[in-house]
This record gives structure tokens, C-alpha cells and sequence, in this order.
């Protein structure tokens, strides 16, 4: 089986996914930059907010109705917003073993900081602005009441997504030796094993600090864990496997455009831009929608357990990515 997922990446990575980028170069040089920015971006939205969601909210409730039957209930919100880390597992897997380079695993590190800032401010913005549009300004006023009287779980969910993000800049920091806002020039390829090493402990120490905080928030307030609304949640392994294709191909299809951007505007982006590359950036925020879905769709809810699953966009699946790249060092130390 494992042999098989790996042909299957070494198919995506050779023939699919450079072709695509050949394509799109070539459609680029034939119709000329204004169309050729014109077509990208309707595909880009059609993707982003349309294939996106959809199958996002297709495998995490698929995924909650699984945990729910094969676990107990308060396992749901992790697995949820485990779910939505897939994307990054798997362009990682994707360099890895279909690439054979490293870089894969600043994937789920960089999308560290998208997560936080999607989840506690963009995400509670477009939900209002949602709600102003539909004239439903109760819901607002029901939100803000529901944030006050909830400070202290939000404050939690932000001071551990803020804990993780530094453990994945330390990560970061380990492998690259430079910050991950800056463009470094040593080679993701043959790191020593002192490097993997540390970075890997690192990982999973964020990993188990996480952990043992949470297990004492779900011993002091176990109902923000078990009465999560799950009138959507389907235990479908057929449903969830759906989703999950669906929505890694979203992310792999929308990496390629920007690759292709990344070729073609770099000089332009890093002139105005403070990140690296513009494939950074973006790459990150393409990672990181599937958690905003899943966060504006629970702070719709307005109930404190919902509230939790939406903050855990950023919290739990920060420590989902810490986990993610500390199993793809994990491996590279391997071989």
C-alpha cells in the first residue's frame, strides 16, 4: 500500500504537475500578461472559494462522524481541524518522496502564522461583514456577547497558536538557519543529522506541550469537546476520502498557478513584499483555507463548544503542522 501511495505521488510530481506549469507558461507567452492574469485569477477564486470549502466541509464532517463512532465525542474537534492539515501533509509527502528534497516540510511550518491571523481576524471580519450583508446584525451583537463571555478560551487558543508558531520558527530557524521572512541560501538538501535531529526533538516537544495543556482545558471544561453541533456529521469513509482528494488537488492545482506566478513576478513581489517569494506567501495562504472554512463555520454557530472548534483552527492545527514536519525529519533522518 505504501509503495502504491508513493508510485502515485511519483506520477502527480513527474507528469502532472509539470505539465501544468509548462501550460500555463505557455498560455502566459501566447495570450499575453493582462489575459493570461484574468484567466489564473477566475481559476484561482473558482478554486479557493468554491472547490475549497466544499470539499472541506466534506471530510471534516465526514471525519468528526468517524472520530465520533470509532473514539468518543471529544476526540471530534481535533480530528476536524486535523483534517484540514492535510494539504500541507501532503505537498510535503509530494517533495519528499516524489521530489526527494526537504523543503516540503517548511510547508506545514510557514503556514503556522496564515492559521493565526486568518482564524483570529480575518476570519471573524468576513463572517461580519457575511452578517451585515444579510442584515442579521443580532448575530453580531450575539458574537461580541459570546467573545466576552468567552475571553479566557480565546486568550488560551491565541497564546498556544502564538507558542506553536515560535516552535515552528525555531524549526525553521534549525533547518534553514535564517528566519523564514528572509530568503536564505543554504540548501534544504543534506542537512547534517544533528540538524534533522533537533529540529525533529523540537517538533515534538511543541507537539507534547500542546497536548498536555489541552488535556487539562478538556479536564476543566470537557463540554467545550463533547457538545460541538454535529447535526452535519456523517461517519462516511467513502465521503471523507472524497473531500480529502478533492481538496489536496485544490491545494496542488493552486500551488502550481503560483508557482508559475512565483517564475514569472518574483523580482516585482519581493520588491514591494516582506516575505521571500511570493510561492511563500501565497502557498501558505492556499494552506491555510481549508482552517478558515472550518473557523468561519463554527463561530456562525455562536456556542461556546463551536467557539473552541473555530479558535482550534489556529491552535490545534499549528500543532498538527509542528507534527507533520517533525514526521517528514523524522524520516529524512531515516535514510
Amino acid at each position: 500500500m505504501v509503495k502504491l501511495f508513493i508510485s502515485i505521488l511519483n506520477i502527480i510530481v513527474l507528469f502532472l504537475m509539470p505539465d501544468l506549469r509548462n501550460v500555463l507558461l505557455e498560455l502566459h507567452h501566447s495570450i499575453g500578461e493582462i489575459p493570461f492574469l484574468a484567466f489564473t485569477l477566475l481559476i484561482v477564486i473558482v478554486v479557493s472559494f468554491g472547490a475549497i470549502p466544499r470539499s472541506t466541509e466534506l471530510a471534516t464532517s465526514s471525519a468528526a462522524g468517524l472520530a465520533g463512532s470509532l473514539w468518543s465525542n471529544n476526540q471530534r474537534t481535533l480530528v476536524i481541524n486535523s483534517t484540514t492539515n492535510l494539504p500541507e501533509l501532503g505537498i510535503m509527502l509530494v517533495s519528499l518522496f516524489g521530489l526527494g528534497r526537504l523543503g516540503g516540510i517548511a510547508t506545514p511550518l510557514g503556514s503556522n502564522l496564515s492559521n493565526i491571523y486568518l482564524i483570529f481576524l480575518v476570519s471573524p471580519i468576513a463572517l461580519i461583514c457575511k452578517w451585515i450583508l444579510k442584515l442579521k446584525n443580532r448575530n453580531i451583537k450575539f458574537l461580541m456577547v459570546l467573545a466576552k463571555r468567552e475571553k479566557k478560551l480565546i486568550y488560551w487558543h491565541m497564546m498556544m497558536s502564538l507558542l506553536m508558531f515560535g516552535f515552528a520558527s525555531s524549526v525553521y530557524w534549525i533547518l534553514t538557519g535564517t528566519c523564514q521572512f528572509f530568503h536564505h541560501s543554504r540548501v534544504s538538501q543534506g542537512l547534517d543529522q544533528t540538524s534533522l535531529f533537533t529540529a525533529t526533538t523540537v517538533c515534538f516537544c511543541g507537539v507534547g506541550i500542546f497536548l498536555f495543556f489541552e488535556s487539562k482545558l478538556k479536564y476543566s471544561r470537557p463540554e467545550l469537546y463533547e457538545d460541538i453541533a454535529d447535526a452535519t456529521f456523517e461517519a462516511s469513509w467513502s465521503r471523507f476520502f472524497l473531500g480529502v482528494v478533492v481538496l489536496c488537488l485544490s491545494c496542488y492545482i493552486l500551488n502550481d498557478f503560483f508557482a508559475v506566478w512565483s517564475e514569472l513576478y518574483q523580482a516585482k513581489f519581493v520588491q514591494y513584499s516582506l516575505f521571500p517569494t511570493i510561492h511563500y506567501f501565497v502557498g501558505s495562504l492556499i494552506s491555510s483555507l481549508p482552517e478558515m472554512t472550518v473557523a468561519v463555520g463554527n463561530y456562525e454557530r455562536l456556542s461556546s463548544p463551536d467557539l473552541n472548534t473555530a479558535l482550534g483552527s489556529a491552535s490545534q492545527s499549528c500543532m498538527t503542522n509542528l507534527l507533520i514536519a517533525g514526521l517528514g525529519g523524522q524520516y529524512q533522518s531515516c535514510i
